[in-house]
């Protein structure tokens, strides 16, 4: 019988290299503990980069030279299906009268009414050929706000109904448009529009209709040598009434005359305007006209409190959101004393402590009179260092005094809110930063560990094997030593018998 100093066979032989290898496996678990730290130390970068950037980008809005988010304006109105407006931030805060007499209008000429099947037309052509005629269209530009392009229209068609002919006529002319916008000679929304409609089962009439409203956008037309267009009767100069032709709205002589355009009285003075969306008539203020009134509606501009406060809200937010961050990420557990990713970091509670420094500090560059602490302004500071609105009346009544009751503790060049938190972050949030670098140096450490676990699982697999080799040769020592054993107690009996 031989004898297995491994009792339990395989079973006990693969347990026994298994606890061996654990046992000397120790240092791999300690590496991969450092490099679980490393990357929760990297998540956590990445978290604060991210929020940064956006408290930066916010900042950089607030400090935007272009637009005066802190002046923001709106406008109500006293009926706003009649009219709507709305108001940039140069507006002044006011009231108006308002009375909207009559709205902006498309150039529309109509043909007079010709049978469908009919050879008026027909015959026009057979007689005077083929027809080349003028429309000038309004295209204002930057020099010259009056002028006008000339696009020439030729007609050479062969139908055999004055419906056929029209439906050539309308083509060539918006085909001549087409041409010309390709040109770049008028805008698309420039060009006039040629159709056919039937006013009923057996008629056809012609519909020239210009591309924009109001006096500026009229049609000037030349007619052709034969008198094509005063054979169709499309003209200024008499109204359509019944089968015959002409404008739809009065085209005027002037911006005055013309019914083309809109009319407004605006605290009692009388405008007129090519559109309905009118903003030269009160400073950075648009009205949008879409009824005529019965009886004086009114108008109030005034300071957008709502729109101000949420552009600073979200500075609030985001900056709450990182120091919140940042303190709970370097806290230690007095239970367990575990050890937050940024706990012992001077770098990070250095940006918490400079942060909470600029929004609660004294501002010394806003102008005389002006606030100097947000809580002038009703934002005060809860214990945990986060800033909320916490008395809407002191806000409300700062804006009133004037967008700069507010915008300078934000954006006064010396040392506004958001100027001081957009410089101090640069350094932190661009490319290269010190974000960026400590990113890098952990990615690099990372790479460093996974070298060291990747060569000590060599050397683990290359001891595995050497371990196996080992309890081999002692498993064929036990076997050799057994039949020993057994041979030896077989002499013993025979010796003894």
């Amino acid at each position: 019988m031989g004898i297995d100093i491994f009792t339990g066979g395989n079973q006990s032989l693969e347990a026994l290299i298994q606890t061996t290898l654990n046992i000397e496996a120790q240092p791999r678990f300690a590496f991969e503990d450092k490099k679980e730290l490393f990357q929760a130390r990297q998540t956590v970068l990445s978290e604060i980069d991210s929020q940064l950037s956006s408290l930066n980008s916010l900042a950089e809005r607030l400090t935007d030279a272009l637009t005066d988010y802190f002046a923001a304006k709106t406008v109500s109105t006293s009926d706003d299906d009649i009219f709507s407006a709305t108001a940039e931030a140069g507006a002044l805060a006011a009231s108006h009268d308002v009375s909207i007499d009559r709205l902006a209008s498309s150039d529309s000429r109509v043909s007079k009414q010709y049978t469908s099947t009919g050879t008026d037309l027909v015959t026009f052509f057979s007689t005077n050929g083929s027809q080349t005629f003028d429309l000038e269209i309004a295209h204002p530009t930057t020099a010259d706000s009056g002028n006008r392009e000339t696009i020439s229209v030729t007609v050479n068609p062969s139908g055999t109904t004055d419906d056929d002919i029209m439906d050539e006529i309308a083509l060539a002319v918006n085909n001549a448009m087409s041409t010309a916008v390709t040109a770049e000679t008028i805008d698309a929304d420039e060009k006039l529009t040629a159709s056919v409609v039937h006013e009923e089962d057996g008629t056809s009439r012609m519909i020239f209709k210009s591309g924009q409203s109001g006096y500026t956008y009229r049609m000037v037309q030349t007619d052709s040598a034969n008198s094509l267009l005063a054979e169709l009767e499309i003209n200024s100069a008499s109204q359509t009434s019944g089968t015959s032709g002409g404008y739809i709205t009065l085209v005027g002589t002037s911006d005055s005359t013309s019914e083309l355009n809109s009319k407004l009285d605006i605290d009692g003075l009388t405008f007129y305007r090519d559109s309905n969306t009118i903003n030269d008539i009160l400073d950075d203020v648009t009205i949008n006209a879409k009824d005529v009134t019965t009886s004086t509606e009114s108008m109030q501009v005034s300071v957008d409190t709502e729109t101000v406060k949420e552009e600073i809200q979200a500075m609030l937010d985001a900056y709450n959101k990182v120091i919140l961050y940042i303190k709970e990420k370097s806290s230690v557990d007095p239970e367990t004393s575990a050890r937050g990713p940024l706990a012992g970091d001077s770098t990070y509670s250095y940006v918490r402590y400079s942060l909470r420094n600029m929004f609660t500090g004294n501002i010394s560059g806003a102008d005389t009179g002006n606030p100097e602490h947000l809580f002038e302004v009703g934002i005060t500071a809860a214990n945990d260092g986060t800033l909320s609105f916490t008395d809407d009346e002191k806000f409300e009544n700062a804006l009133a005094a004037g967008s700069s009751q507010v915008s300078d503790l934000f954006n006064n060049s010396t040392d506004g809110i958001a100027n001081q938190v957009e410089d101090f972050l640069e350094n932190f949030v661009k490319t290269g930063g010190i974000i960026d670098d400590s990113k890098t140096s952990i990615t690099d450490r990372i790479k460093s560990i996974d070298s060291r676990i990747e060569r000590f699982d060599e050397r683990l697999a290359q001891r595995e094997v050497q371990l196996r080799k080992q309890f081999a040769r002692m498993q064929e020592v036990s076997t050799l030593l057994g039949g020993q054993s057994a041979a030896f107690s077989s002499l013993q009996s025979s010796l003894l018998f």
